[in-house]
C-alpha cells in the first residue's frame, strides 16, 4: 500500500506550523521518499534534521518500517497506540500512527491534517474536572474522558504501557506521568528526587514536580515539557531526535549471520551500533560544530555516571535525545536528563542498558575479540572518560568523586523532600552503596 501525507513543521519562534512537504510511503517495499515543498524552499526555511537537507529532489529511506525516524520520534509512544487504537477500534500501523495521533508528539514535527480534535491539549483544571465528575458517577461519554479514566486508573490499560498526559499549567505544558498497575506507588516522588538530585551533580535534567491528585492516595509525576517554550505569544515548539532514531536503528537491524558469528564473544556490531559510545561519535553531525560536540559528549559522559550512581538501567536508546538548538544553523544538543529512576537493589554490581566504553582488539599478540563494557567499574568509567567523552584522566577522577559525593550525601533527603516515608527510603539504601563506597 502506498499513502502519501503532509508533514508539518513548527518553525523557530512561531506558534502554528507550515507544511514543510510531502511523505509517500511504500509499506510492502519498507521504503519512503519526502519531497520538501516548492514554497517551503521559495521561503528559505530551514531543514527539517541533518538527515533531511533542503534540496529539489526527493529524500528517500529504505529499511525497517521505511520511515524516516525522525518523524517515528513525532508519533505516539506505546501508550499513545493503544489509546488511537482503542478509539479506532482496530490494531493500527504505523502511518495511521503518526497521521491519525494526538499532535502533542514530542518534537516540532507532525503528520497528516493538523485538526482541532488533535491538537487538544487539557489544562490542569479541566483534567481534575473530567476526573471528578467521572468518580461522582458521570457517565464515560467521549473519548477525553475515557483518556483521563484510563491515566489515573490504567482502566483499560495495555501491559507494559505507561500511561501518560500532556496538561498545561499557565500555558505551559507538563507531561503527566501515572504508575502503571504494579508501579510502586511512590514511582513519582522517587523520580522526581532522582531529576532534582541529577541537577545537584552538574547535568542538565528536566524540571519536575510531584502532583497529588484528590483522594490523598494517588500521585503523578509532572514533567516540564523541554521541546516546549512558553513566549508571551503562546507554546512554541522544538525539534527533536532521539538517540534510537539518530543511529538510524530501525533501518540497521543487526543480520543473521553477524548476530551468529559474535554471539559467543558477548560483542556484536549491533550492541556497538546501540552504545553510548556511537551516540557520542555520530551526534557529531547534528551538534554543528567541535565544539558544541565536545560539550555534549563530556555532559553525555556524566549522565553515564550519574545512571551508573542511582543504577538507573532504563537508559536504553529512546531514553536520550538531541534538541534543535538552532534551526537555522542545525546546531543540536543534549535534550534535558529525563527517565532517572533509581530501582530497589541489593546486587554487589550494576550495569547499564547501554555500552559506555569500547575496547579494540589488540592489534599484535594474543588474538582477542573487541569489548564492549556495559559493568560499572570506576577504573572502565574513567578509561572512558579519556578515550570516548573528550576528558583527561584528572578532570574525570575529580567529578566522579564530587558526583559520587552529592549522590551519597543527599539522595535521602532529596526522597524525603519529595513526601516518600521514612520506612520506603530505607529500602534504598543497597542502591546507593557504590555512591556511598565512593563517598567512604
Amino acid at each position: 500500500m502506498i499513502r502519501t501525507a503532509k508533514v508539518h513543521v513548527w518553525l523557530p519562534d512561531k506558534t502554528s506550523p507550515v507544511l514543510a512537504g510531502d511523505f509517500t510511503h511504500n509499506a510492502s517495499a519498507r521504503t519512503g521518499t519526502f519531497a520538501y515543498s516548492p514554497a517551503y524552499l521559495s521561503t528559505s526555511h530551514p531543514a527539517l534534521s541533518p538527515d533531511l537537507p533542503l534540496r529539489t529532489r526527493p529524500v528517500s529511506v529504505v529499511g525497517g518500517t521505511g520511515i524516516f525516524p525522525l518523524f517515528l520520534d513525532a508519533g505516539p509512544d506505546a501508550w499513545g497506540r493503544h489509546l488511537l487504537a482503542r478509539r479506532l477500534e482496530h490494531d493500527v500501523d504505523e502511518m495511521e500512527a503518526l497521521t491519525l495521533c494526538a499532535t502533542d508528539g514530542v518534537g516540532n514535527i507532525a503528520l497528516g491534517e493538523i485538526t482541532e480534535e488533535r491538537s487538544r491539549i487539557l489544562s490542569m483544571d479541566e483534567f481534575l474536572t473530567i476526573l471528578g465528575e467521572i468518580e461522582a458517577g458521570t457517565v464515560i461519554a467521549s473519548d477525553l474522558e475515557a483518556q483521563v479514566l484510563d491515566a489515573v486508573q490504567n482502566g483499560t490499560s495495555l501491559g507494559g504501557t505507561k500511561p501518560k498526559l500532556t496538561v498545561s499549567r499557565n500555558n505551559i505544558h507538563y507531561l503527566a506521568k501515572f504508575p502503571e498497575p504494579g508501579d510502586s506507588r511512590w514511582l513519582p516522588h522517587i523520580e522526581s528526587a532522582m531529576l532534582k538530585l541529577a541537577r545537584q551533580c552538574g547535568i542538565r535534567a528536566c524540571e519536575s514536580e510531584v502532583w497529588h491528585l484528590p483522594g490523598g492516595q494517588r500521585s503523578a509525576l509532572l514533567v516540564k515539557r523541554f521541546d516546549r517554550n512558553t513566549l508571551e505569544d503562546g507554546v512554541h515548539r522544538l525539534g527533536f531526535v532521539s538517540a534510537h532514531a539518530l543511529l538510524r536503528l530501525d533501518l540497521n537491524p543487526p543480520s543473521t549471520n553477524e548476530t551468529l558469528a559474535f554471539a559467543t564473544q558477548g560483542f556484536s556490531l549491533q550492541s556497538l551500533r546501540k552504545s553510548y559510545v556511537s551516540f557520542a561519535s555520530d551526534m557529531l553531525k547534528w551538534c554543528g560544530s567541535q565544539a558544541i560536540h565536545r560539550e555534549e559528549r563530556r555532559e553525555l559522559w556524566r549522565r553515564i555516571v550519574f545512571n551508573a550512581l542511582i543504577r538507573n538501567t532504563d537508559d536504553h536508546t529512546k531514553n536520550h535525545g538531541l534538541l534543535c538548538d538552532d534551526m537555522r544553523h542545525q546546531h543540536w544538543r543534549l535534550a534535558p536528563a529525563f527517565d532517572l529512576v533509581a530501582p530497589i537493589s541489593s546486587t554487589e554490581h550494576c550495569a547499564l542498558a547501554m555500552a559506555y566504553r569500547y575496547v579494540p582488539a589488540p592489534r599484535r599478540g594474543k588474538t582477542q575479540p573487541p569489548r564492549l563494557v556495559t559493568r560499572v567499574s570506576i577504573d572502565d568509567l574513567v578509561s572512558a572518560a579519556t578515550e570516548h567523552y573528550g576528558y583527561n584522566q584528572a578532570e574525570a577522577k575529580e567529578y566522579l568523586c564530587y558526583a559520587g559525593n552529592q549522590v551519597a550525601n543527599n539522595w535521602e533527603a532529596m526522597m524525603a523532600d519529595e513526601g516518600m516515608p521514612a520506612d520506603e527510603i530505607v529500602r534504598f539504601k543497597g542502591t546507593f552503596a557504590f555512591a556511598s563506597s565512593m563517598n567512604g
